[in-house]
């Protein structure tokens, strides 16, 4: 496994986990089920931290990818900035997630329950928003489906290639 397998396995978990927790969060604090509301706010704490080795294996990937054909620095580039304001925003969300369940134990973080839990969805619903943007400019390094227009070789898009099968008259081909 290289650096950049490694960077592409590592980063599917945050973007899955976060908006689950996000939802069982949601879900826990509307029932009122202070179980289901501190089981959330775990898998954000745990969700959020590991985009730290996400973000750590993003740097050795680009030194696997920068050089084969089709992959520009400039897609890099991006997809990395993205990255760099995922990364705060999913840190920030992971700290309200423990200030939040700190919130169920300690007295003087009590009266800040709600509040704790609402700076918690907020950043949550922020990081999983800039977790799939990242995500797509990530995809855009090397998958030209997900590209624009002017972003592939040749100016295509891809779109013709997807209707290749179909004949001259626009019918397409079916066995039925």
């Amino acid at each position: 496994m290289n650096a950049a397998h490694l960077h592409l396995v590592l980063n599917h978990l945050p973007l899955v986990s976060i908006p689950l927790g996000l939802i069982f969060l949601l879900a826990g604090v509307q029932q009122g089920h202070k179980g289901w509301t501190k089981f959330s706010l775990w898998i954000l704490i745990f969700a959020s931290v590991l985009v730290l080795p996400v973000f750590l294996t993003g740097e050795p990937a680009e030194e696997v990818v920068e050089h084969l054909p089709g992959v520009g620095e400039a897609f890099i580039e991006s997809h990395e900035g993205a990255a760099k304001t995922a990364l705060v925003l999913t840190l920030l969300g992971s700290a309200a997630s423990l200030s939040a369940l700190g919130s169920f134990w300690s007295a003087s973080l009590a009266r800040l329950q709600k509040a704790l839990i609402s700076l918690t969805v907020i950043f949550s619903f922020l990081g999983t928003t800039s977790l799939g943007y990242t995500a797509l400019l990530g995809g855009r390094i090397r998958h030209i489906e997900v590209r624009s227009g002017a972003d592939v070789a040749g100016g295509t898009n891809g779109v013709k290639k997807l209707h290749e099968d179909e004949d001259k008259d626009g019918d397409k081909d079916d066995d039925d």
